[in-house]
């Protein structure tokens, strides 16, 4: 379990340094806080929303512990971030293509961490179609909250 921990603690500390090139295409405090709307809601949709269900749960492990709120917390948003930008720039054709292996992303991180034991399952079944929903439903709601976000700050003048 420490080692899966310490190779997602590896890729989020990469994809913190992507996070960081993607200035380019976002104004900083754009950035920020468009990260900070992802990470909040990955979280909420896949780490606390097991919680309250029998459906998925996290394992006893503290490494368990991290890894999912490193996974769920970063590296999904970071990721998230990078589809996005290419809405940004109006490439449609390779944004849909990268939601769609963003949503496969997801569910097999997913499958992943069951067999590795990271998540456990709290039935008999595992059932994806109801995590593709979810994925899917937050590349919408992240699209539709950047474009909220960048007439927000156009209007206050914070970006150009």
């Amino acid at each position: 379990m420490f080692w899966f921990f310490f190779t997602t603690l590896i890729i989020s500390i990469i994809l913190l340094f992507y996070l960081w090139s993607l200035k380019k295409r976002f104004d900083p405090l754009q950035l920020v806080l468009i990260f900070l709307f992802t990470s909040y809601i990955c979280q909420n949709t896949y780490y606390k929303l097991f919680s309250p269900y029998d459906r998925i749960s996290i394992a006893d492990s503290g490494w368990a512990k991290l890894t999912v709120k490193l996974h769920f917390g970063i590296i999904l948003p970071v990721l998230l971030i990078g589809v996005m930008s290419f809405f940004i720039v109006r490439k449609r054709l390779i944004a849909l293509i990268t939601s769609a292996l963003w949503v496969l992303f997801v569910l097999g991180s997913e499958k992943l961490y069951l067999l590795l034991g990271v998540l456990e399952l709290g039935g008999k079944n595992w059932y994806p179609a109801i995590d593709l929903c979810f994925a899917i439903l937050l590349v919408f709601i992240s699209i539709a909250g950047m474009k909220f976000l960048n007439r927000l700050l156009a209007n206050e003048r914070v970006i150009s």
